[in-house]
């Protein structure tokens, strides 16, 4: 790995290429290239989302890499985009240079998010996303400020809220398809975050929860909240170098 990386950032549900400005700043002022694809559906609030699956987010990425990425890249997930670049890896394996998930969900061949989400937590996803006929799901303020952005001010918390679209619903529960245990044979870093009450029991979700289908896997422990993209970029930027400077598995 030379001083100079590639980074593809895949953003999490409810957000867009947007949600990476911070940290995208951070890493290039490193000396880091950064490619951030938006996934589909992060138009209009209103637009149909129904017929968005994996296939098309995966397409969204693979041809972020295929277009404007030179030789092997860190590709990183943040939440539910940790679906997508598990399934990229297993497409371009040879593209990959470390996969990064920031405190975002790893999946084994045949399962899907909703699989190992939390009962009460799967059981508001569909509530929601019964309000709307495409069956996306909002994200309600009370949630993204009590259990998101907790650490973010007012005003940020606010911004950010109104920037939000509702995500599509199949990948969520749509299982995904691996042919490989990418995230145990490529080079991984999971970067988790302290304070992350997104989904219960906190931060234990995601470390030792996730981290544990890694196989002793690098774990990054970094103090912030669930949106720590937003509410302290600089940090997670510091990680994700660190982690592409990493020569161990």
């Amino acid at each position: 790995m030379t001083d100079t990386t590639t980074f593809v950032l895949v953003h999490g549900s409810w957000q867009g290429a947007w949600s990476w400005d911070g940290v995208r700043d951070h890493l290039r002022r490193h000396g880091h290239r950064v490619i951030t694809p938006a996934l589909p559906g992060r138009g209009a609030f209103d637009e149909d989302r129904s017929w968005i699956g994996h296939d098309d987010n995966v397409a969204a990425v693979l041809a972020a890499i295929d277009a404007d990425a030179d030789g092997p890249v860190v590709l990183a997930g943040h939440s539910l985009g940790g679906v997508t670049i598990s399934q990229v890896a297993d497409q371009r394996p040879e593209r990959i240079a470390r996969l990064v998930y920031c405190d975002a969900f790893v999946l084994e061949d045949g399962e899907s998010a909703g699989d190992v989400l939390p009962e009460e937590f799967r059981g508001a996803i569909r509530e929601l996303s019964g309000t709307r006929t495409d069956r996306s799901i909002p994200m309600p303020w009370e949630v993204w400020r009590a259990n998101f952005v907790q650490t973010a001010s007012e005003q940020l918390a606010r911004a950010s809220h109104q920037r939000l679209v509702p995500d599509p619903y199949r990948p969520v529960f749509e299982p995904v398809t691996l042919r490989r245990p990418v995230h145990r044979e490529l080079p991984v870093t999971f970067v988790s975050f302290t304070q992350d009450l997104a989904l219960p029991p906190g931060p234990g979700f995601w470390h030792p929860g996730m981290t544990g289908r890694l196989n002793g896997a690098t774990v990054t422990q970094v103090d912030g909240d669930h949106e720590i993209l937003l509410t302290a970029p600089e940090l997670l930027a510091d990680a994700l170098h660190d982690a592409a400077m990493s020569r161990s598995a």
